[in-house]
């Protein structure tokens, strides 16, 4: 059962019982996306004739690997943070449920807007220097020092290159089989068999959904990457073309050749075979939506009632079109939704 914003407030109220005369306010809900619940608020505390004020935010984590996503992100935002890579400040974990029912992260609050809300909104020019800033962020990212962010780097290593990427295909179907869910079992099959014939290199941090409105831009211009609870090691293709998918899917589709052009650009070198990542971004989409809609979004991690917001006939299509122009193979389930949300 969710509480009430009063609730939450004195809830938080706990974690601030050594500040001297402290109190919350201005709480106020200002997301509730597929994964988490957010909420802005500010604590208040000292003396009267010198009081102190932090502007903090607030993230929810709801569905079977609450716990683990909470972890994820508070850990990398805290290494992220210590690199020099621009995301907020994390101030506190907390994986229990007692206080507020659910396991959740405390970040300080960046005041400002996003970057897609800032460009859709924005003339040509702008839109430009924005899609720079993106992809010179993102290129960025994917240069970093990626082994504190490994769970064992020696794995990375001293396997061979493809094995991250093997380990991932084997850990998305392990959940469609859990749920006796084999309809993307060709798709699987596809990637796998096309596995070794793709050029692998090192390793980078990846954040698996890099898009426009997980930026957040300050008056000042200095920018923030938000929302890291999928934060992980493998392949900068893996992360590229989710990205890629997402703003030519929900976006217009020329903004594929424009992103990556200008990736590109800010990476200093050409990406290679990245239809093949494409293959596998689709399926990772196509196989969330499908799974949440049939057995709850909770068992992917997501917040109870996402599954009203990915019914998105439009998106849903042109991610299978792909898909099918890609790989050639159909997928009776995915034209079923597609008809029924029609």
């Amino acid at each position: 059962m969710s509480l009430t914003d009063s609730e939450i407030s004195s809830q938080l109220l706990r974690l601030y019982a050594d500040r001297e005369s402290a109190q919350i306010l201005d709480l106020a809900r200002i997301s509730d996306g597929w994964e988490t619940d957010v909420y802005a608020f500010a604590v208040e505390h000292g003396q009267a004739s010198g009081r102190e004020r932090e502007e903090l935010i607030l993230r929810l984590y709801p569905g079977d690997d609450a716990v683990g996503k909470s972890a994820r992100e508070f850990s990398a935002m805290g290494k992220l943070y210590q690199l020099g890579y621009p995301v907020p400040r994390v101030v506190r974990l907390e994986q229990g449920s007692a206080l507020l029912g659910k396991p959740f992260v405390v970040m300080e609050k960046i005041d400002g807007r996003s970057l897609g809300a800032i460009s859709d909104a924005s003339p040509m020019q702008r839109k430009l220097e924005l899609l720079t800033l993106f992809c010179r962020m993102f290129a960025d990212l994917h240069t970093l020092d990626w082994r504190p962010f490994a769970l064992d780097p020696s794995l990375h290593e001293t396997q061979r290159p493809d094995e991250t990427m093997r380990h991932q295909l084997s850990h998305w179907q392990g959940y469609t089989h859990a749920l006796q869910f084999d309809a993307f079992d060709p798709v699987f099959a596809w990637l796998r068999e096309r596995l070794p014939s793709v050029q692998f290199g090192s390793p980078s941090v990846i954040h698996m959904d890099f898009h426009p409105y997980n930026i957040l831009l300050r008056e000042d211009g200095a920018a923030f990457v938000i929302d890291w609870t999928n934060v992980d090691v493998s392949d900068y293709r893996l992360d590229l073309s989710w990205t890629l998918l997402l703003m030519s899917t929900y976006g217009s589709p020329e903004s594929r050749e424009l992103v990556l052009g200008e990736y590109e650009r800010a990476a200093g070198h050409s990406v290679e075979q990245i239809e093949y990542f494409e293959v596998a971004a689709c399926l990772r989409r196509l196989f969330s939506i499908l799974v949440s809609l049939a057995a709850g979004a909770e068992k992917l991690g997501m917040r109870p009632g996402a599954e009203a917001m990915m019914k998105n006939a439009d998106h849903i299509g042109s991610v299978y079109a792909r898909l099918r122009q890609r790989t050639g193979i159909a997928i009776a389930e995915v034209d079923r939704l597609i008809s029924s949300l029609q």
